[in-house]
């Protein structure tokens, strides 16, 4: 038995990842990882008395190299005795209906195919075939955005007790060790290599440089910290559980409104949660946080760490009575003894009719390429263009600022409302200024200040369209690649 074969045992038998006469579904691209962990799999698969079949999801985004990825896939899974299924799915639709990244609407829809696949085919597991250095992106990537220490700790060899991720440990050099050693062949996804997403500049740019510069273990390094991380997280979810359940009331009523789109919320979700505000105040400060985390995620929506720290501030005693929007038209309201979670207009970006002027409001909304995204309830678009083969000049840029070095930064961005705190540097002044104090500064009325939007990723303000960009993010004359951002009256012609 192969050293590898060996060590995945051992993890099976460990952490107890699969059961004697269980079916697995594997999720096969073709790439490097996932030919060996069909390969492992099928000659652990007498052992531990396992079914498998493999699956192959054609995204519709590389044609030419999706067909040979899939034939080489059916035809391994046939040498080796193994039941084969695959389908395509619609990424750049699903992208453009709910305004994902591709890579986000890929990860949903190859997820969701996986998902129906194993229960068309009973089986009780999906393996992954993530590897150590997968983990280290992955760890990477959620610092450089910002997340929680929940999100430090990276991806579970188990999760939901469904999917298995059996080589998360392993380098991604012992995988190919065993490819070489086996002459298994396997395909090259181009894309890997194009540095488009952050993801790939993670792999392809970062990484490299903090192993050649600073630590050339830094992948090992990386995994060790999410394993410790991972350890320390079951205490604190036990704690959160414990407090979850003193402190929310959960009205069981499904909407079965909220969400027809299962790819973004495959389980149903509560009618509303109810948070006791005097249980909540007794709570560590890290397990209010938490425990905000999981109503949101409860509710369906994915909270940003801006959005948990405005919840944490209106729900601090003293504080007034209030209401957050957050995504898709959920609504945290304040009340003298709670906190609601709820769709009180069911699930989507308007919510009910705005009778006036005042009642409107910049819904946050994700921009995650460039294109055009329409505000009717404000006759406003937010036009954002990749601008290819001109680059502007002082006279283009000054004063109210249309381009953004793109270089400088990476989709998705966040179109939102201002808030109270918000700062950022407009472009030509000799500092930071609070943004409230800047629209004071351009005599917008106060009335109107919630209407202005902020162009911001994370934390950190890009622009406000329409009136100045953040200087930070200027076009100087070493900028090679420019991005435009305008705001516009949708009754506006286009401007060339």
């Amino acid at each position: 038995m192969h050293p590898l074969e060996k060590k995945t045992l051992k993890i099976f038998e460990q952490e107890q990842l699969l059961q004697a006469g269980e079916k697995v579904v594997i999720g096969v691209s073709g790439g490097p990882d996932s030919m060996a962990l069909l390969h492992v799999l099928s000659r652990l698969a007498p052992v531990i008395d396992i079914k498998l079949a493999a699956v192959y999801v054609n995204h519709g985004l590389r044609p030419g190299e999706a067909e040979k990825e899939k034939s080489l896939a059916a035809s391994e899974a046939n040498r080796l005795g193994i039941d084969f299924f695959s389908g395509a799915v619609d990424v750049k639709g699903l992208a453009a209906r709910q305004k994902f990244s591709i890579e986000h609407a890929a990860r949903l829809l190859r997820y969701d195919f996986l998902e129906k696949t194993a229960q068309a085919y009973g089986a009780q597991k999906i393996a992954l075939a993530h590897s150590a250095d997968d983990q280290a992106e992955e760890i990477l990537l959620r610092l450089v955005r910002g997340t929680a220490r929940k999100g430090l700790s990276g991806m579970k060899t188990l999760r939901a007790g469904r999917y298995i991720r059996p080589f998360l440990r392993f380098p991604k050099s012992h995988l190919l060790d065993y490819l070489d050693k086996h002459s298994i062949p396997f395909a090259l996804d181009s894309s890997n290599m194009q540095n488009l997403f952050l993801r790939n500049r993670i792999r392809n740019d970062l990484l490299p440089y903090l192993a050649e510069q600073y630590n050339p273990n830094i992948r090992q390094t990386l995994t060790r910290t999410a394993t410790i991380l991972q350890d320390e997280e079951e205490l604190l979810e036990t704690l959160t559980e414990a407090a979850f359940s003193e402190t929310v009331s959960v009205i069981q009523e499904t909407l079965a409104q909220v969400q027809e789109d299962t790819t973004r919320c495959p389980e149903p979700c509560p009618q509303a949660l109810q948070l006791h505000l005097d249980f909540f105040a007794l709570q560590p400060h890290a397990i209010q946080r938490r425990l905000l985390e999981k109503c949101c995620w409860l509710m369906a929506c994915e909270p940003r760490s801006r959005q948990i720290e405005h919840l944490l501030q209106l729900a601090r005693p003293g504080s007034s009575a209030g209401c957050l929007h957050l995504s898709d038209g959920l609504r945290v309201t304040k009340s003298k003894e709670h906190f609601n979670f709820a769709y009180p207009h069911g699930r989507g970006p308007f919510r009910g009719n705005l009778p006036s002027k005042t009642a409107l409001e910049i819904r946050e909304t994700r921009i995650a390429v460039p294109g055009s995204y329409e505000f009717p309830a404000l006759n406003k678009r937010l036009v954002v263009e990749d601008i290819e083969g001109f680059i502007p000049v002082s006279a283009d840029i000054f004063p109210t600022g249309e381009y953004l070095d793109s270089a400088l930064f990476s989709f998705p961005l966040t179109l939102r409302r201002p808030v109270p705190g918000d700062r950022f540097h407009p472009l030509g002044a000799p500092g930071s200024k609070k943004v409230f104090d800047f629209l004071r500064d351009q005599k917008i009325d106060r009335h109107e200040r919630d209407l202005v939007p902020v162009l911001c990723i994370d934390d950190s303000i890009l622009a406000l369209p329409g009136l100045r960009i953040d200087h930070r993010f200027r076009v100087t004359e070493r900028t090679s690649h420019a991005i435009r951002v305008r705001w516009q009256e949708i009754t506006e012609e286009k401007k060339s």
